[in-house]
């Protein structure tokens, strides 16, 4: 069974700075994520939390294409694991700022029984994870920002 899921975040860059930092990003962590090294978390029953390694595969179109494919499937015994597919777009919200939306539906394993734990004891721990990988996604990326502005103004020192 699949459930949709659309998860937006505003990124206080414009889009056309944003677009390669975004790609570079994704390129590490889907590189990552064949390591293992690449975990979804989601907190659950109350204080529990639960954490999968899992793998990424990105859909790359053109370079100034703002959108990606994703799709993210547990590293170990999949099986027992929902599946996401969808897809990361970029949309323009203004000049200084750009909305990232992570959407897509993710199938919840061992169809009714799958489901039903989904909704009565999970609730919802896949989009809470798919929260969490964009808000790590997010901040990564400005911390990126941060560091290619560093190093301009850095070598605009060096210069004068």
């Amino acid at each position: 069974m699949t459930t949709s899921v659309t998860i937006a975040r505003s990124i206080p860059l414009n889009r056309n700075a944003l677009l390669p930092l975004l790609r570079a990003q994704l390129a590490t962590l889907e590189e990552a994520s064949e390591h293992g090294t690449v975990v979804l978390g989601a907190r659950i029953f109350g204080n529990g939390r639960i954490a999968v390694p899992v793998r990424l595969h990105i859909g790359y179109p053109h370079p100034k294409t703002p959108r990606f494919g994703v799709t993210i499937t547990a590293r170990a015994t999949p099986a027992l694991y929902p599946r996401f597919r969808g897809e990361l777009v970029l949309t323009e919200a203004g000049t200084a700022a750009t909305i990232v939306t992570l959407a897509g539906e993710y199938e919840v394993p061992l169809g009714v029984l799958g489901s039903a734990f989904d909704r009565i004891a999970g609730h919802g721990v896949a989009p809470r994870g798919l929260e969490d990988l964009l808000e790590r996604l997010a901040a990564d990326v400005l911390a990126e920002a941060g560091r290619h502005a560093d190093a301009a103004y850095r070598a605009g020192r060096r210069s004068n």
